[in-house]
């Protein structure tokens, strides 16, 4: 079938396109309606009654895991898996946990991670992963927000050859003993002791997981996401994007604390196909660290991000060939796409965000192609446009709304109803908050309304004047930001990393996008900030130049927000 095809099915008849993929996955009670919307939102399945661990360890997947120095290889399938998820829940039990109860994992990528994730979705608890490399101030905030029943927490995390412990103490503590070994208990406890702990039905609204964001604007989120409607949509963007089959093989280089990993993870496993992750920094110990995974593993898509393939391309790495390279988190600039056709057949970026899912993409099961510059078409069942200031419908660079419900959607912010209404108050529709322009049906972001920059009132994106900014030769990444003016409205400021000069910056501006865009000032620094999934920190940039607070818990390393003020007070 066309994806033109496809793509109408779902829109006229979605109770039937709906249903005939939820059928795909395992129930213990079946829907009365598969489609039932009310307002931006809509009840998935409701009535069914599923559980998302329960149908992971029936698909017969395969996870495999490489320590950082990759001298570490550990491999989970069939009952392994099983009863390694069983003697997790075992354990969980054993402290209270049960359904509806909320359990925080401040791990890094571990075995033992990802099988409390599936131990708390197979006793239907609610849990939320807490990435490793955040700050005690961030971790902190998490974990306050949250108010767990429990929390499973690692002793250390490895980077670049070092344990670096973490924070707080856990009520079930990881890396006591050797991960080898632990992975192996939770098998034996499982296999012993697990016959009587039964997979619990959850019905298809109900939670599955919180994860925290800030975007790249504030104060973090906790995002209420559901359990199996959450399900049934990750299955089925990963079917049309990549048609996965028992057999196949994904290899990411998403950490666990990063909603995308979770999509990616479940995506795999739930299509029976292997699932393979490591710890640590992907270029350690050397940059052959992810050709050597891919070959061992013969990945046949390798799902990183843009960040990382500007480092590789910066670096001249070769990666193995693969039929697919995904990349999801940020806008795919052009030089890493036609880096990654190098070693791909098939290149695709996927737009989401965490309280919407992945929407768009290319969905190469269908026939699709990509098309450079776009994050791509919107996948069957989603329905996307893009209005001005004032809600109505564009055809230039406008809001990106959401018009339809999409099963991965969230259903609440985590003690936060105020919140959680203001997504859809506005406009009516889900804003995503994101500025695109669709053409021919496909969607190109050019980056976040609160990135707009006007001056003397020509409005441009940060996206745009970054990508000419990344385009001067000794340019590694920039970031461009807008601070008020009285005259002109906005001033136009650039951050970059690299070994370009100012002038240098200034010119390919004026050349590229003309006068109006006068710089006002150039800042090269050594990183830029970022948050904890990696994406630039645009609005703590805003405030360092404006002298305003910034919450320092929604960055992954606080130190390069100090740096830079450091830098800017020195105007250097």
């Amino acid at each position: 079938m066309d994806y033109i095809t496809e793509y109408q099915r779902s829109l006229a008849d979605p109770e039937a396109f709906w249903s005939y993929w939820g059928s795909k996955l395992a129930w213990f009670s079946h829907w009365d309606r598969a489609y039932a919307p009310k307002g931006a939102l809509a009840d998935w399945f409701r009535g069914g009654r599923t559980n998302i661990a329960f149908n992971v360890v029936k698909s017969d997947p395969r996870l495999v895991w490489y320590s950082e120095d990759l001298k570490t290889r550990i491999e989970l399938r069939g009952n392994d898996l099983k009863y390694a998820v069983l003697g997790a829940a075992i354990k969980l039990k054993e402290k209270g946990v049960k359904k509806g109860d909320i359990v925080a994992i401040y791990a890094p990528n571990t075995v033992q991670t990802v099988l409390y994730m599936y131990a708390s979705a197979w006793l239907g608890a609610i849990y939320s992963v807490i990435f490793a490399g955040l700050g005690e101030t961030a971790v902190k905030a998490r974990l306050e927000r949250l108010s767990p029943k429990l929390l499973v927490r690692a002793r250390y995390t490895v980077r670049r050859g070092k344990e670096m412990p973490l924070f707080f103490h856990g009520d079930i503590e990881l890396r006591t003993k050797g991960d080898e070994e632990e992975v192996r208990e939770l098998i034996e406890l499982g296999e012993k002791e697990g016959g009587s702990i039964e997979p619990e039905p959850v019905e298809a609204n109900e939670p599955l997981k919180v994860f925290f964001t800030s975007g790249t604007t504030g104060t973090p989120k906790g995002i209420v996401l559901p359990h199996g409607a959450w399900m049934v949509g990750d299955y089925t963007v990963f079917d049309y994007l990549f048609d996965l089959r028992p057999g196949d093989t994904v290899f990411t280089s998403a950490d666990v604390g990063w909603i995308t990993f979770s999509r990616i993870m479940y995506g795999t496993l739930l299509h029976g196909s292997k699932f393979v992750f490591t710890e640590g920094s992907p270029e350690y110990p050397t940059y052959d660290k992810l050709r050597e995974i891919q070959e061992r593993e013969n990945a046949r898509v390798f799902f990183t991000a843009p960040t990382l393939l500007r480092l590789l391309r910066k670096n001249d790495v070769k990666l193995a060939k693969t039929e697919y390279i995904a990349c999801a988190g940020e806008i795919f600039d052009l030089p890493s796409w036609e880096y990654a056709f190098k070693f791909a057949d098939k290149v695709t970026d996927v737009y989401g965000q965490t309280e919407l899912g992945y929407v768009v993409g290319t969905p190469y099961k269908l026939g699709a192609q990509p098309k450079p510059g776009y994050a791509g078409l919107p996948f069957p069942g989603v329905e996307l446009i893009t209005v001005d200031d004032d809600g109505k419908p564009t055809n230039s660079i406008g809001h990106l709304l959401a018009k339809r419900p999409f099963p991965t959607q969230f259903i609440g912010v985590l003690r936060d109803e105020k919140k959680f209404r203001e997504y859809f108050e506005r406009f009516g529709y889900h804003d995503t908050g994101d500025m695109a322009v669709i053409e021919e049906g496909y969607v190109k972001v050019v980056g976040r309304s609160d990135d707009m920059i006007k001056i003397s009132g020509h409005r441009i994106t940060s996206g745009e004047v970054e990508a000419v900014v990344q385009s001067v030769k000794g340019v590694s990444e920039a970031a461009a930001v807008g601070v008020p003016d009285e005259v002109k409205g906005n001033k136009l400021v650039i951050f970059y990393v690299g070994t370009a000069s100012e002038e240098e910056i200034r010119r390919a501006i004026r050349e590229n996008l003309g006068p109006i865009y006068v710089v006002d000032k150039v800042y090269r620094v050594e990183r830029l900030p970022r948050s904890r999934s990696g994406k630039i920190m645009r609005s703590v940039l805003r405030k360092i130049l404006t002298g305003e607070k910034y919450d320092e818990t929604v960055l992954e390393d606080p130190s390069v927000a100090r740096d830079i003020e450091n830098v800017v007070r020195r105007g250097l």
